[in-house]
């Protein structure tokens, strides 16, 4: 359906049209919940090119695709790439959005990630602070965005062996899965389990 779209935009449109880089840039994010990264780069950078050529390089639309090229490479394990797109991403949003938007939290989020994959846990955790300060203050304690953050650093804290703080992170954050996913959702399942595996380990501690 997103090709179908995609056909009668490009004949009505022409190919440099923000429209167009929309349609590429949803056929990219099918490819990569399909696990075809590579397709899924190539059609983000289909996307980027007309956007930065149609809205100019400091669009919040140009950031999202950043930020989507910068997903597509942290799974594709290029953790160096994926923080340069992130964070060419969070300079514009924070520049268009300004530093209070949920969008920038989620760069910072995503950003945190990656320097979560690269060990570098002091980093990381700086940035889901700033992630979180920001869900906080403009989602609410009640919302899947500030929970994310929260499992982000439940998991943070495990990695270092903090546990009892890794297990309290975890509990914040599977209240809200709970109650705004429900009890059957996978990310309430992970989450137990992982609680779970944390008290474990302290009992045998």
């Amino acid at each position: 359906y997103y090709n179908k779209s995609l056909t009668i935009r490009l004949n009505t449109l022409g190919e440099n049209h923000p429209r167009v880089a929309a349609s590429y840039n949803n056929i990219g994010c099918v490819y990569r919940d399909k696990g075809e990264l590579d397709k899924a780069l190539e059609y983000y950078k289909k996307s980027l090119t007309i956007k930065q050529n149609t809205l100019g390089e400091n669009h919040p639309d140009v950031a999202g695709t950043y930020y989507n090229i910068g997903i597509v490479y942290r799974g594709k394990g290029e953790l160096d790439r994926a923080l340069d797109y992130h964070k060419k991403s969070l300079m514009i949003r924070l520049n268009t959005l300004g530093e209070n938007h949920p969008d920038v939290a989620s760069s910072y989020n995503n950003i945190g990630g990656v320097y979560h994959h690269k060990g570098e846990l002091d980093k990381a955790l700086e940035y889901y602070n700033k992630s979180l300060n920001i869900r906080l203050n403009t989602l609410g304690d009640n919302h899947p965005d500030t929970a994310r953050t929260l499992y982000n650093m439940g998991l943070l804290y495990k990695s270092q062996m903090k546990l009892s703080t890794a297990s309290e992170y975890l509990n914040r954050a599977l209240v809200i899965f709970c109650n705004k996913l429900g009890e059957g959702h996978k990310k309430v399942r992970e989450t137990r389990k992982l609680i779970q595996s944390i008290e474990f380990h302290k009992y045998f501690m």
